[in-house]
């Protein structure tokens, strides 16, 4: 991690799991993630999704603007679960766990290895923790879609109970209709109809059974 830690305030490149690049100026690590700054935006990235680090160039980084950093700006003590309980207190986010796409929402709940997340557009969404590419935290004041009291729309979805882990909460879920894997060219809508050891069985609208892998289960989404 000493490496690392030279990296702190100066402008790198990030290359990430599935053909992703990013760049920012790093401020802060932790044991497992990291934070870039970005455009404003601070992006809270899963060590596990990072393939390779490196220092931009001096024109490659004369685009970026450089953070006000306060003190010392790296401490090992932060995680991503600590992360993702913070952000779960009411704070409107964009959480990205795929290359292509991000949801825009709200951590409601975090559980032992995913987290429940509510999006105006798909509802309610499980996201195990290590299909979680980034994180974006929205200001206090950001209000989604213009409403005036988002937790109004939040307040099902916290009062919910979940299982603590993502596999016994797929199985809470027999007989619901949900959507796997939403927004990738792998996204399959279907009934579940139960999961058995490392996969889960749906029933599509033709009535056809098929059998998903759940490890390869980035997102579950349903109402």
């Amino acid at each position: 991690m000493k490496k690392i830690k030279g990296y702190a305030g100066k402008p790198i490149h990030l290359d990430l799991i599935g053909k992703k690049e990013l760049e920012g100026v790093l401020i802060d690590y932790g044991s497992d993630v990291l934070v870039l700054y970005k455009q404003d935006d601070y992006l809270y990235i899963p060590l596990f999704h990072i393939r390779e680090v490196r220092l931009l160039t001096k024109e490659e980084a004369s685009q970026f603007s450089q953070p006000e950093m306060e003190n010392e700006p790296i401490s090992e003590k932060l995680s991503l679960p600590d992360i993702l309980r913070a952000a779960a207190k009411g704070s409107f986010v964009e959480l990205n766990v795929t290359a292509l796409q991000s949801v825009p929402g709200y951590i409601t709940q975090v559980k032992d290895n995913y987290i429940v997340f509510f999006s105006p557009v798909y509802q309610t969404i499980l996201v195990p923790f290590q299909h979680i590419k980034w994180l974006i935290p929205y200001p206090d004041s950001a209000r989604p879609y213009g409403f005036k009291n988002p937790m109004n729309s939040l307040s099902s979805s916290t009062a919910k109970t979940f299982a603590q882990t993502f596999e016994n909460q797929i199985e809470n879920l027999n007989d619901t209709f949900i959507t796997c894997n939403i927004g990738e060219k792998e996204s399959i809508s279907g009934k579940l109809l139960h999961k058995e050891s490392h996969f889960i069985n749906l029933l599509t609208e033709k009535e056809q059974q098929i059998h998903v892998n759940i490890h390869h289960v980035k997102t579950v989404a349903y109402t």
